[in-house]
């Protein structure tokens, strides 16, 4: 047995799930729950039943603070003596919990001081793109990159474009709230009275007497729009008052009603009735992000290079989108990887393209495929039979490094560029694609 002290709260808390998968396979107890605090304390809840006794209740709470040594934070018991309003919340913290991948009897309720949005995922997307469905509305796409210069702004940029010269009308959200810049790059946000920020703040106290007209502008340059039109909601105006508006919102989704990004989308979809929205999702984890993953979007775009460093960004973004959806019974959110910034030399570009769909196929079929189901028919998740698919999540789109990306002094170049690139093309026809196939 390794007698050597715990000194970090992994250790504790690997060493806690140990002890209750032990409890759980010698049939000790019915139920286990492993909840670690917001100050890093692992507390354990047990179902029995019937309630130990004292000398039972003991063993089992000195095995468990041995086993985590300073991270212990204490053991709370349910059995058919336990009080009906202890019973109700300890069986709200199971319902609550992750699946741990051992044991069906075992949950993880991780408790947090932020990022929540990033632990729980939502049902779905507000809407199905289905034009036959009932209140159904346009694809809604989340553009994300976990490390800032992968493009991802100027891909959206681009297929706004592509899809207005096509005579649609795209809205285009920022969600770099901590970072605006899509704003800037189709336009002038100052244009606009107000944006995302304030939208977020306001809507809950405005209700019916908000106009949605205050919170973004038109895209106007003809070159970049065609025949179509592109609307903009800023994150807002970034002068002396913003920082103080953005440390105001309230990011966690709500117990009761609607999340306000998800009243926007809404509100969005009902007055503007556009063909698409765009977000541009932060980089890195930010809160706003987190939200979006947790199944906001219909189709998720995820730019990465071959660096190790993007790799452990997506993933992580990919177990997001997958694997942790599937532990709680949800469906897979649809993603599409893209290998940005690609080597333009022809030679580097193969070697390059032939490692990072190496990484892609190792890191999907980990963390977001499922194993092949004996029914043949059942599509309801994403299955490893799926990866020979051409249009599967982890089969990348390249977008290559081009100077004309790397700088530019008009959006119209930009657009003039992208439009004519054949990377680019595939990456709008790749997506456009996953819509015409049918609903999401």
């Amino acid at each position: 047995m390794n007698s050597a002290p715990i000194r970090h709260f992994d250790q504790a808390r690997q060493a806690a799930l140990h002890v209750l998968e032990d409890l759980v396979r010698q049939q000790r107890v019915e139920r286990a729950l492993l909840s670690p605090d917001i100050f890093a304390r692992i507390r354990v809840a047990l179902w029995f039943a019937d309630a130990p006794s004292s000398d039972q209740r003991n063993e089992l709470e000195g095995r468990l603070s041995a086993a985590t040594g300073p991270f212990w934070g204490g053991l709370w018991i349910a059995a058919a003596q336990t009080s009906n309003a202890d019973r109700a919340l300890l069986e709200s913290l199971w319902e609550e919990g992750a699946p741990h991948a051992a044991s069906v009897s075992i949950r993880i309720n991780e408790r947090h001081r932020s990022l929540s949005v990033w632990l729980r995922p939502l049902p779905g997307p507000p809407w199905p793109t289905d034009p036959e469905a009932d209140a159904g509305g346009p694809p809604i796409l989340s553009f994300y990159a976990f490390k800032g210069g992968a493009g991802r702004s100027t891909a959206l940029a681009i297929f706004a474009a592509q899809r207005a010269h096509a005579g649609e009308r795209v809205v285009v959200v920022d969600l770099d709230l901590a970072a605006p810049g899509v704003g800037v790059l189709l336009g002038d946000p100052a244009v606009a009275q107000a944006g995302v920020v304030d939208y977020w703040l306001e809507q809950p106290l405005l209700g019916e007497h908000l106009d949605l007209r205050d919170y973004y502008f038109r895209v106007s340059q003809p070159a970049v729009i065609g025949s179509g039109e592109i609307l903009v909601f800023p994150a807002g105006n970034f002068d002396e008052g913003y920082l103080a508006k953005l440390a105001r919102l309230d990011f966690a989704p709500p117990t009761e009603g609607k999340h306000p990004l998800e009243t926007l989308l809404l509100h969005i979809r009902n007055e503007l009735h556009p063909d698409w929205i765009l977000l541009d999702a932060r980089a890195g984890l930010s809160e706003a992000t987190g939200f979006v993953f947790g199944g906001l979007a219909h189709l998720n775009l995820l730019f990465g290079g071959t660096s190790e460093s993007n790799w452990r960004g997506l993933r992580l973004a990919v177990r997001r989108l997958g694997a942790e959806r599937v532990r709680r019974n949800f469906p897979q959110a649809e993603c599409l990887l893209i290998h940005s910034m690609a080597p333009a030399n022809p030679q580097t570009a193969r070697l390059a393209e032939a490692e990072f769909l190496r990484r892609a196929e190792k890191t999907f079929e980990e963390e977001y495929y499922l194993p092949d189901p004996d029914d043949p028919a059942e599509d309801s998740f994403w299955y490893l039979r799926d990866m020979e698919s051409r249009d599967a999540p982890h089969v990348p789109v390249s977008l290559f490094y081009s100077e004309r990306i790397a700088f530019f002094t008009r959006l119209e170049d930009l657009v003039d560029y992208g439009l004519a690139a054949e990377d680019y093309r595939k990456l709008g026809e790749r997506i456009t694609a996953r819509f015409l196939r049918g609903s999401t």
